[in-house]
């Protein structure tokens, strides 16, 4: 599968999901979401995967299953 991202002009070919990091402060009602992808023979791409309500209660395990279905969203 080929994805595409704003800010890469590669296309991505299957990517995984390397690392994923949530950035926000106490009391806001989103949560920013980045990845670095492994994709094209290896290769890392940073990327924005968008935001995720700020929950009590999310973790690590909502963190990803976020990050896995926003990848889904740049699929082309």
């Amino acid at each position: 599968m080929e994805y595409k991202f704003e800010n890469h002009k590669a296309v991505l070919v299957d990517p995984k999901i390397e690392s994923v990091e949530s950035s926000f402060s106490i009391g806001d009602e989103w949560v920013s979401v980045t990845a670095v992808l492994s994709a094209n023979g290896s290769k890392l791409y940073g990327v924005d995967l968008g935001q995720m309500p700020n929950t009590d209660n999310w973790g690590d395990e909502e963190l990803m299953i976020f990050a896995t279905k926003a990848l889904e969203t740049f699929k082309i």
